[in-house]
Order: structure tokens, then C-alpha cells, then sequence
């Protein structure tokens, strides 16, 4: 078997098959692991992984963050977001997606307060928003995407060397501690998160109710006036008149007791025609049964047996 990894130059990175080889050393220098990554190419182009600016890694570690990729190509390239794949027993895409809402949450709460807070709750406010990283499968991979395209060249072309890989406390029995306090918070956190959502809850709704306040009696687009729903029950109301929902089996009795529409029989002439030929033939129809019912009586009075 001939190996397919070539040395370019003495100042560049290995290749193999087309990718290239970055070593990195496991903090505490125990081994070194290797990353492979190319520029990213696809069939059909993707809006959220740009091949003019992304570079597919393989063989990631099973614990590797963002964090991590970016501090590996610190001085490199900017990265813009990091996409991983085949996660162990949860979506990392979603996952970081939940982390990235509130975390733009957090900051957007933190600059509406005043300026005297203490640096300290922020950081506890951080420490929330903080969760442990999902595991990935063993030789996971994931789309790096940078921040502009001059960029993906300085990555491709990075000079060779062993780069640093920190662990942290995301590995091992860590990690398994880190997992076991993330599931089971305070009773005191889960309590000021629950105040929290419903603050904002009661929030949303008011401004909904007050949305709608406003829209009653105002003409849309096209002139008409919309009827909103304000309150529950079933009511719907312009702001002078109010008409309620009914319920199926309301509705279901409202027709069966509902009467006959008035019907018009003589508004017409034909309906006049059609009328007095209708009765015309009734008449003769009963006419001759009577005639039948003559016959037989007069038939039954001739055979007496007496």
C-alpha cells in the first residue's frame, strides 16, 4: 500500500488525498491527534456554507467545542460559526443555536440595566448560559465557516507545526461531573428562571392586548374594518358590538330547530301553471280510484250467499 501523504515543502502542511494533515498535542503533551480538512465542496450550493469560505475538518475530537476551533486557527483566519456533525444523542446544531438566543438574550438584558451593577452577576449570568458540549461520534466532523473568502487561502496555506489542544474539564470524569450538576441546578435558579419567562410572558401578553386595542374600529388596506378577538370565551367584538362563538352541539340545535324558509309558490306564472296542473292530476288520480273502489263494492253486493 503506497502512502499517499506528501510533504510539499518544508514549511507547509502534509497532504493526504487532498486534505490537509494538522497535528495538534493533547495538553500534558501525552499524544498528538490529527485534524484533515479541505475547502469545502458541495453539488448544489448552500447559503449557510458558502464554498468560497469553508473548510471541512475530519477525524474531530469527541469533545471538541467552537471554542476550540477557533482558538486553533487564532491569528489565521476569523471564524464565523461552527457547524458540527454526528453528535452523540443530541443536535449540535440546535444546541448551539439555543446557546447563541441566549446568550443575545443575556447581552441584550445586561445593556438595558444600569451601569453600577457588579461585573459579578454577569458572570453568573454567563455561568447559565454556559452548557456542557454535546459529545461527538469518534472521527466526528464539522464545517468551519470564516468570516470572509481572502481568508480560506491563509488556512489552506498554514505553516506547518504541532498546535495546542487544551482539554479542560470536558473530558473523562469531568465531564460526567459537569453533565450531572448541568441536569440537577438549584432550586434557586430554576426559580429565577421560571420568574423570568413568565415576566416575559406576561410582557408579550400585555403587548399583544394592547396591539390589538389599538387595531379595533381602524379601516385595513381595503377599507374594511377588522373584528378582533380580545378576550377569551369565544368573543369577538369591534369595540361597539360583541358576538360570541357557538359551540358545536349549540350549533347542531340552532338547525334543527331552525324553521322553513317563506317560499313564494305563485311569483311566477309558470309556478302558477305548474301548481294547477299538479292538482288537476291529483284530482284525476283520485278520481279514478274512487271509480275502482265503486266497482268492487258494487261486485261484492252481487255474490251474496244468501
Amino acid at each position: 500500500m503506497v502512502d499517499k501523504r506528501t510533504k510539499k515543502t518544508n514549511s507547509e502542511l502534509d497532504e493526504l488525498s487532498g486534505y490537509k494533515v494538522l497535528p495538534v498535542q493533547i495538553s500534558g503533551g501525552a499524544s498528538t491527534h490529527y485534524l484533515y480538512f479541505k475547502q469545502h465542496t458541495s453539488k448544489r450550493e448552500d447559503p449557510l456554507l458558502p464554498s468560497s469560505r469553508t473548510i471541512y475538518i475530519s477525524n474531530v475530537p469527541a469533545d471538541a467545542t467552537e471554542r476550540d476551533l477557533r482558538r486553533l486557527f487564532q491569528g489565521v483566519a476569523r471564524v464565523a460559526r461552527v457547524v458540527f456533525h454526528s453528535s452523540v444523542g443530541q443536535d449540535a446544531v440546535k444546541v448551539a443555536a439555543a446557546t447563541a438566543q441566549a446568550t443575545s438574550e443575556m447581552a441584550s438584558t445586561s445593556s438595558k440595566g444600569t451601569k453600577g451593577k457588579p461585573k459579578a452577576k454577569a458572570t453568573a449570568e454567563a455561568a447559565k448560559v454556559q452548557q456542557v458540549a454535546p459529545l461527538l461520534s469518534s472521527g466526528g466532523s464539522a464545517h468551519v465557516v470564516l468570516l470572509e473568502d481572502v481568508e480560506l487561502g491563509a488556512v489552506l496555506g498554514m505553516k506547518a507545526g504541532v498546535r495546542e489542544w487544551d482539554i479542560e474539564n470536558s473530558h473523562g470524569l469531568a465531564r460526567h461531573m459537569l453533565d450531572y450538576g448541568a441536569a440537577r441546578p438549584a432550586a434557586a435558579d430554576v426559580r429565577a428562571d421560571v420568574d423570568a419567562f413568565m415576566a416575559r410572558f406576561e410582557e408579550a401578553q400585555y403587548e399583544r392586548e394592547r396591539m390589538l386595542e389599538q387595531q379595533q374600529n381602524v379601516a385595513d388596506a381595503d377599507g374594511f374594518i377588522p373584528v378582533v378577538r380580545r378576550a377569551r370565551g369565544g368573543k369577538n367584538t369591534d369595540g361597539t358590538a360583541s358576538v360570541t362563538a357557538m359551540s358545536t352541539d349549540e350549533a347542531r340545535e340552532a338547525g334543527a330547530a331552525r324553521k322553513e324558509p317563506a317560499t313564494f309558490a305563485n311569483l311566477y306564472r309558470f309556478q302558477a301553471r305548474e301548481r294547477k296542473r299538479d292538482q288537476l292530476a291529483d284530482l284525476r288520480r283520485k278520481f279514478e280510484e274512487d271509480k275502482e273502489k265503486i266497482a268492487r263494492m258494487r261486485q261484492a253486493r252481487q255474490f251474496r250467499p244468501y
